[in-house]
């Protein structure tokens, strides 16, 4: 996923609580288990992300391609 990040936040304690049961049951640490669940929730929202950085990479290409009738000319196409 990438470079690791401390992050200090606060949460009700009967979710810290749950927090650190689940991470005990599933034997990961409290912190492995809220990134995974965090990137879960997230994970939609990241890939939109990188779908914006794509589509502002591509703003350079615009009017570098060919238009519709000169693709059309160019392949002999009657449409």
């Amino acid at each position: 996923m990438g470079a690791r990040r401390k992050a200090t936040f606060y949460m009700d304690a009967e979710v810290h609580k749950a927090l650190r049961i689940k991470a005990a049951e599933d034997d990961t640490s409290p912190s492995e288990l809220l990134n995974e669940l965090l990137a879960k929730d997230l994970q939609e929202y990241m890939e939109d992300l990188e779908d914006v950085a794509d589509a502002k990479a591509r703003r350079s290409e615009l009017g570098k391609g060919l238009t519709l009738d000169q693709m059309k000319k160019k392949y002999k196409v009657n449409v």
